[in-house]
């Protein structure tokens, strides 16, 4: 048998960390035994089983250094089956992660969440999530050639995460701005906003009280309340969105007042601050022309419902209707627009109207020189 250097112990000690079952903080569900241990551990560390022993009783020392600096937790009981034998295992508040092997799940989730949050993250969070997804390659890389490996870069290369909504490429954001969104949104500080919006093409400047930053429809958008919105009632305050490829210039302001209480940005997606040019709300009323396009929209629509209280049935012709509680908002008629050979818009009145006006337009403009 090798000889027990300190290299070996704790490259060993690593490994039983690594096979250790993780179970919640309450320990509901099934640890490891020793002898289950010593033999997934295998041969590559073949110790006595008192040394063995040894090593999870350091482990779980909440004295030790693994506790006291690393915050690894680990835990024995006696078993459920046999209650003369220790189960071992590890809670899921530990910071085991930081010794396990790179599974396919990890790796995936480490990408995914700097794809997903980088745009949302302060610089020096930005900095940390970054070295996390670098220490997860580097522990890829050491599992060159190995099954593991080949597994965790199969299963990567078959996901993808695609972008959402209209087929143009988002605005292109300046990293300074958005750095100075999420300082402001981190230290709780007003902005200053030089922003040009896209239905008037002229430069006004805002002073806002930042609520949250989304990624919408492709887009960077700030939720932000203007200076002169502010009261003590959140509910009585507008909140607009600003696109960050539209802000020419940004800059910290005074601390938020302590006695402004803004809404959340639960509370301000809830209000519908990204309706974008809205006309409130209707019941929303459509008949399905028939057809197969027709079909797969009403079907579509079946398992994506356009609200909470959608109902779809056949009228006294056979035909599918469809009616629900919707935002009037730019988005729901570009939908309508683009299907108008699929649904007739029934009601309200009005929406009918603005169809008629909308295709007439578009059919004159198409057919003319």
């Amino acid at each position: 048998m090798p000889r027990d250097t300190t290299e070996r112990q704790l490259a060993r000690r690593l490994a039983i960390i690594d096979l250790l079952p993780v179970l919640p903080d309450h320990g509901i569900g099934q640890g490891a035994t020793v002898d289950q241990l010593m033999t997934r551990l295998g041969d590559a560390f073949a110790v006595d089983r008192r040394t063995f022993e040894r090593d999870l009783q350091d482990l779980a020392d909440p004295k030790g250094a693994w506790r006291q600096r690393f915050g690894l937790v680990v835990e024995s009981r006696l078993s459920a089956s046999d209650r003369r034998i220790n189960e071992w295992f590890t809670t899921a508040h530990s910071k085991i992660p930081l010794f396990k092997s790179v599974s396919a799940v990890d790796a995936l989730v480490a990408s995914f969440a700097r794809q997903e949050l980088g745009p949302f993250l302060p610089r020096e969070a930005r900095l940390a999530l970054d070295e996390q997804v670098a220490t997860i390659e580097r522990k890829q890389k050491h599992l060159h050639l190995t099954d593991a490996h080949r597994q965790v870069v199969a299963y990567q290369d078959k996901i993808r995460r695609l972008p959402d909504g209209r087929p143009m490429a988002p605005g292109k954001v300046a990293p300074a701005h958005l750095q100075t969104v999420n300082d402001a949104l981190m230290k709780n500080l007003m902005l200053r906003l030089v922003y040009r919006a896209a239905k008037s093409g002229t430069n006004r400047t805002h002073c806002v009280y930042p609520v949250g930053l989304v990624i919408h429809d492709r887009t960077l958008r700030l939720l932000a309340v203007d200076k002169p919105e502010v009261s003590l009632d959140p509910s009585a305050m507008k909140v607009k969105s600003f696109h960050l490829h539209r802000v020419r210039e940004v800059a910290l302001g005074d601390p938020v007042a302590r006695n402004a209480r803004l809404p959340t940005l639960d509370e301000a997606l809830a209000g519908g601050a990204l309706a974008m040019w809205s006309k409130g709300r209707i019941t929303l009323h459509l008949r399905f022309a028939g057809g197969e396009d027709a079909d797969v929209f009403a079907r579509t629509l079946e398992e994506m419902p356009l609200s909470d209280d959608q109902t779809i049935f056949l009228n006294a012709a056979g035909q599918q209707e469809l009616m629900a509680t919707v935002s009037n908002t730019s988005a729901l008629r570009r939908m309508l627009q683009s299907m108008a050979r699929e649904v007739k818009v029934l009601g309200p009145d009005d929406l009918r109207q603005e169809m008629c006006v909308f295709l007439a337009e578009a059919l004159a403009l198409q057919q003319g020189n």
